[in-house]
C-alpha cells in the first residue's frame, strides 16, 4: 500500500494506493496532483464556495486508487449499481456551495474521500488517446466537484454549472502544466 501525502498551503490531498505495481501510472498521478493543489486550492476559498481561510484553515481530502472489482462492489453497495465506474465521491458535507445553509465548524475541515478505477482510468485514457494522468486529474476534478455539492445527475442546469466548473479548472491545470 503506497500512501502518499501532498500539501498546499491551506490544502491538504492524501493519495492512497493498493496497487501491486507503479506501472499503471503512480509517480506521474502523484506529480500531476502536487501541480494542481494550488489551482483546486483557489477554488475551495473561491466565491463559489462557503468556505473560507480564516474560518477553515485547513482542507483535507483522501483520494483511494482501487481495481474494477473493488470500485464495482463499492458501486452496487452505495448507488445500488452492479458495474464498475471511474470515480466515486463520498463528501462529509451535503454541500459547500455558497448558497448552502451547511453550517462548517472553524478549523481544519476534511471534505470526503474520492476513490479513482485505475483500471477504468487506464481505459478511457486510452480511449480519449490521453496520458493516463491527465484522464486521473480529469476524475480527480470530477470527484473534488461532487463533495463539494455539485451533480450532473440532478438536472441539465446542474450538469452544465458543474462542466461549467470542470473546464476551468481543468483549463488552468493544463495551462499551469505548460509553463
Amino acid at each position: 500500500m503506497r500512501r502518499k501525502d501532498i500539501e498546499h498551503s491551506n490544502f491538504k490531498v492524501t493519495l492512497h494506493d493498493n496497487a501491486r505495481s507503479t506501472d499503471w501510472g503512480w509517480s506521474k498521478t502523484v506529480k500531476i496532483v502536487t501541480e494542481s493543489l494550488d489551482i483546486l486550492a483557489k477554488f475551495l476559498y473561491s466565491s463559489e464556495t462557503l468556505l473560507k481561510k480564516s474560518n477553515q484553515p485547513l482542507v483535507e481530502l483522501d483520494v483511494h486508487f482501487c481495481g474494477d472489482k473493488k470500485m464495482k462492489t463499492l458501486n452496487k453497495d452505495f448507488r445500488n449499481k452492479d458495474k464498475t465506474t471511474d470515480v466515486l465521491s463520498f463528501p462529509v458535507f451535503e454541500s459547500l456551495r455558497v448558497d448552502s445553509d451547511e453550517f462548517v465548524f472553524p478549523g481544519p475541515v476534511h471534505i470526503g474521500d474520492i476513490i479513482i478505477s485505475r483500471d477504468v482510468a487506464i481505459r478511457q485514457a486510452k480511449e480519449f488517446k490521453l496520458p493516463v494522468e491527465q484522464e486521473v486529474i480529469h476524475l480527480l476534478v470530477h470527484g473534488f466537484l461532487h463533495l463539494q455539492g455539485w451533480d450532473h445527475e440532478i438536472s441539465e442546469v446542474e450538469e452544465e454549472i458543474m462542466q461549467k466548473h470542470e473546464k476551468k479548472l481543468l483549463d488552468a491545470i493544463r495551462k499551469k502544466r505548460k509553463k
